[in-house]
């Protein structure tokens, strides 16, 4: 009996496995040489370790004829070897990080053409797919996924990445290597600090939104693979093409309907679409899942619709025990309290807490990124005991939850003969010393206030001037490949497909990303769903802002799931304490003397900035966590270069 038990015991769970998708959650690493001459083994697992945060669980590499793939998992149920990356199949060779909701109905309609499957992993639908029907299989594709694909017969490396920009795809392509992954640390770490310079002419982009907008990046020869689109490179001629294959505008165009649903239609149509989601993001996992529940409304749809699946959910919320103004644990807590089969954890923070994670946090960038939520974000994401958890991010873009959307509607109105004169008076230095709120408003609205719409729209996206940019030694270039000011912003929902496009990615979704995976943590998007998304975007305006009061159609479609508490709640960040914490303390002296120990920004701009933040003359908070998170990201330990000399 004591022999039999354990080969039934692994029959069985053989058997589970067999009947259970794969996760492939990850991070992704690779590299084509020029001359053929590549790497050895033991260097790409060296590099490939910059990436093992990302997928904490198991390693794959391939190493052949001047080509490497490398992929670090993060295994959710992961027992048979058949599923491991890289993965091959004929000619083609394919490193994966994503999760395809819909993969289900694409094997089977690869089925019905003939096509057989060894695995039931949805990494393999994708590389099938491809093989039949090339980049067109992209479309068709329902997640958030980032892939290399390496074709040996044809000696050809695609790359794809999905429609919003969930997972990240960075690459770098001079003349004798052409590298990618999913952090620039790791691709760092490939090429080689002596290879891989950074680029001084991205610094503006950076200390402006504090991020950098795809494609731009922090080396020269470097760039972000921007969403929806992929990129292929041809080995044998040593050049790339581009393209697009999903196309928000396009696409919203094309679907636009004369008459539009009546309200309440909208709001059964919008009730069904999202709570697919929440389903298609519950379904797809072979673990336990979890939300996030801030209290906050967008969260607590998602937590509550997850709820009503039937399946016993964790919600993590945060409480601020010190600091009561920010604390939103109380109206987590009433939704929790509705229901019965969410085991609601509360995650105490203090800012001692935050102040000592934060080195750790930015220690790990591969590229100056300053949103400073990132701190507390990836703070929570370190008590989260499941693998995957559900997030509410990008529903204040569809569904206009940002006050943004209202300053700009209300500026829309006016005449351009108001907002030349308002524009020659001076604006108020520092808006958010304002007591009052409606004339903190009225100050941030004027000083936002610009008689282009697409420069209003940068205005309220910028942290820095132009002339605190030229104080500081980086000022902007005439050609900034900013190509969001080419886009016209006539309505509501340009506005909103601007932000989903240059906003959301390059900031949102990568804070969400960096913050997660640094713990091996997967976080799911349901508002991103793509057919949600562009159903939501081709509703009138005013179900979106009715009478000044954002997200009208959302809270009414679930007003009977939530706490009215909850419902008519306003917006709250999630925000590090960098204002106090640049007045005054160990951050602002260690500001101050790593800008001493450089030459790359002007010593006596940044003393000066950080005086006027510390006598309430303006808030430069955000101006000065950039520079910080930027002299730390400049002094990273120099890595090996691996990728030369083998």
């Amino acid at each position: 009996m004591n022999i039999q038990l354990p080969r039934i015991a692994t029959g069985i769970i053989r058997f589970i496995v067999s009947c259970w998708r794969i996760d492939e959650m990850c991070g992704l690493l690779g590299g084509v040489w020029r001359d053929g001459i590549g790497i050895d083994e033991a260097a790409a697992r060296d590099a490939l370790h910059w990436l093992a945060h990302r997928g904490p669980d198991a390693e794959g590499i391939q190493v052949h004829d001047g080509m490497f793939l490398g992929h670090r998992r993060l295994s959710i149920i992961d027992l048979d070897p058949r599923s491991n990356q890289p993965m091959r199949s004929g000619a083609l060779s394919m490193v994966y990080n994503g999760e395809i909701y819909n993969y289900r109905e694409l094997r089977a309609s690869l089925q019905e053409r003939g096509v057989s499957f060894s695995t039931d992993s949805d990494t393999e639908v994708v590389l099938k797919a491809f093989a039949l029907d090339g980049i067109s299989c992209l479309e068709r594709l329902e997640g958030m996924f980032a892939f290399a694909i390496w074709d040996s017969q044809a000696r050809k490396l695609v790359l794809g990445r999905d429609k919003f920009g969930e997972k990240p795809l960075q690459y770098f392509h001079d003349v004798s290597l052409f590298a990618f992954g999913s952090e620039f640390r790791a691709v760092e770490a490939l090429a080689g600090t002596d290879r891989l310079q950074v680029d001084r002419s991205a610094l503006p982009l950076y200390f402006r939104f504090s991020y950098l907008p795809a494609p731009a990046a922090p080396f020269v020869s470097a760039h972000q693979l921007e969403p929806g689109c992929w990129l292929e490179l041809d080995v044998d001629r040593w050049d790339t093409r581009k393209g697009r294959y999903y196309d928000l505008p396009a696409r919203l165009t094309r679907l636009q309907s004369k008459t539009p649903p009546p309200f309440e239609n909208a709001k059964v149509e919008l009730r069904k679409r999202l709570t697919k989601a929440v389903e298609d993001r519950i379904l797809a996992s072979d673990v336990p899942v979890s939300t996030f529940l801030s209290g906050g409304l967008d969260s607590s749809v998602v937590a509550s619709l997850a709820s009503r699946t039937g399946k016993n959910v964790t919600a993590y919320s945060v409480a601020f025990p010190n600091d009561p103004e920010f604390d939103e644990s109380g109206y987590a807590r009433l939704v929790a309290n509705r229901y019965p089969n969410l085991d609601h954890q509360i995650i105490n923070v203090t800012e001692d807490a935050l102040a000592d994670f934060t080195d750790q946090t930015l220690a790990l960038l591969g590229e100056p990124y300053a949103d400073a939520s990132l701190i507390p974000t990836a703070f929570v994401c370190s008590h989260v005991r499941e693998k995957v958890v559900l997030g509410g991010d990008g529903a204040d873009e569809i569904f206009a939850g940002y006050g943004t959307y209202s300053a700009m509607e209300w500026s829309a109105r006016m005449p351009l003969w108001l907002k030349a004169v308002l524009t020659r008076i001076p604006t108020v230095s520092n808006p958010v010393a304002i007591g009052n709120p409606l004339l903190r408003g009225a100050a941030l609205f004027h000083k936002h206030l610009r008689c282009s719409a697409t420069e209003e729209y940068l205005a309220w996206r910028s942290y820095a001037t132009s002339a605190q940019l030229d104080a500081l030694g980086v000022p902007e270039r005439a050609d900034d490949n900013l190509h969001i000011r080419d886009r016209p912003i006539r309505s509501l929902r340009d506005l909103l497909v601007t932000d989903i496009e240059f906003n959301l990615p390059a900031d949102m979704l990568k804070k969400v990303d960096l913050a997660s995976m640094q713990h091996g943590l997967e976080v799911r998007l349901p508002y991103l769903d793509s057919g949600l998304v562009e159903f939501v975007l081709n509703l009138p305006a005013g179900y979106l802002i009715a009478n000044g009061r954002r997200k009208h159609l959302l809270r009414e479609a679930f007003r009977d799931l939530l706490p009215p508490e909850v419902m008519g709640r306003r917006k709250q960040g999630f925000l590090l304490p960098i204002r106090k914490w640049m007045r005054y303390g160990r951050m602002r002296d260690e500001l101050l003397e790593l800008s001493e120990a450089q030459s790359v920004l002007d010593v006596g701009a940044i003393r000066h900035f950080a005086d006027r933040h510390q006598a309430g003359i303006e808030d430069l908070s955000p101006l000065l966590w950039s520079c910080y998170v930027y002299l730390k990201w400049q002094r990273r330990p120099r890595l090996f270069n691996v990728g030369l000399g083998r």
